[in-house]
């Protein structure tokens, strides 16, 4: 694993975070769920390009997004498979602790509604209305 990937992995471990995002020594945390810190960055204004992260749960959901930012590799403690084909297929470096077949919702009685609503795209920049949907349907 890149020394700075495993970097992002110790605070994401340690501090109890639930995403973090860093180059070099500049590194952005979050305690949010789900993908609100991934939109929080990316609609930030900011440039990210190159940027790794270190995440608790990486479906194509979030692997979109990670895509959109221009990040250069993803290391999850819970990772779906289609999420690590899909980074890999787009350059980016995956490292996951335990790989799943598919997200499930918050009691797993579903597949996650953030998953359900990329189903059959295959361009980041077309999954991000999608995703940002589904985030307003779910709290609604």
């Amino acid at each position: 694993m890149h020394p700075e990937l495993e970097n992002l992995r110790n605070t994401l471990k340690n501090e109890k975070c639930t995403c973090v995002l860093g180059i070099g020594n500049v590194i952005f945390k979050s305690t949010d769920k789900g993908v609100q810190p991934l939109l929080d960055w990316m609609n930030s204004g900011n440039n990210y390009m190159g940027y790794m992260i270190a995440d608790k749960v990486v479906g194509r959901a979030a692997a979109f997004i990670d895509i959109a930012m221009g990040i250069r590799a993803v290391y999850a403690e819970v990772i779906s498979q289609p999420a690590k084909e899909l980074l890999e297929n787009n350059h980016v470096e995956v490292e996951a602790d335990m790989i799943v077949p598919d997200i499930l919702n918050r009691d797993k009685s579903d597949r996650c509604p953030l998953e359900k609503s990329v189903d059959g795209i295959n361009d980041a920049a077309q999954a991000l209305m999608p995703i940002e949907m589904a985030i307003i349907r779910m709290n609604l």
